[in-house]
């Protein structure tokens, strides 16, 4: 079974995909926390998610050789496989990264990748992590390490709306899809929540 955990930045997604994968333990499941784009096994992991491109976070990385490694996921990140070994806690994916190109714009790698969202990966279940604006800004002034990434997150309500339409069109590749404001929820709450959805998934392949 695969579970996505993604959503803007300052919304508590490590934190939600740490406690999860501390609870799903806890009752005596597999679950396997991997943060990130790539599956670690794809050979392209690497080079691709130390690009560095500040002023346009995603432009860079939505190419075809991003593309490609999305075709290796496919295999090794399969619904086959994760029968077998255990749940997977997938935490941030292109989900992400499809938004910020769309609100950050929109650049068109972004657009035209969410017209045919299922040429990625699809999780039995996704949760879509966001909060206020005056609350991110608040946790970034927190932050110790915050990047350039952090700070483009806050610059304004629209860019808020605009990464939360271009999840929900990303989102149309899932089997489920739950949206949290992490300012109304609790960690446990949402934890609560998500090992009850876990529960109720029924015990075949996931969207491909």
């Amino acid at each position: 079974m695969r579970v996505l955990i993604d959503g803007l930045d300052l919304s508590g997604k490590t934190t939600l995909a740490t406690r999860l994968t501390e609870v799903l333990r806890e009752q005596g499941r597999r679950p396997i926390h991997h943060r990130g784009f790539l599956s670690p096994r794809n050979p392209l992991a690497r080079p691709l998610e130390t690009v560095k491109a500040p002023d346009h976070p995603t432009s860079s990385m939505l190419n075809m050789a991003y593309l490609a490694g999305c075709v290796l996921d496919r295999t090794l990140l399969g619904a086959r496989s994760w029968e077998e070994r255990g749940l997977l806690v997938q935490e941030s994916y292109v989900d992400r990264c499809l938004a910020y190109g769309y609100a950050n714009g929109p650049w068109p790698p972004a657009r035209l990748a969410l017209r045919k969202p299922g040429m990625f990966i699809g999780f039995d279940l996704a949760i879509y992590l966001s909060a206020p604006l005056p609350v991110r800004r608040e946790r970034l002034r927190r932050r110790v390490e915050a990047n350039s990434v952090d700070r483009l997150s806050v610059l304004s309500g629209k860019f808020h709306d605009d990464f939360m339409t271009a999840l929900a069109m990303a989102g149309r590749r899932h089997r489920r899809v739950l949206t949290f404001d992490t300012s109304r929820y609790t960690t446990e709450q949402i934890v609560q929540e998500v090992v009850r959805c876990l529960d109720e998934v029924p015990r075949q392949k996931a969207v491909q």
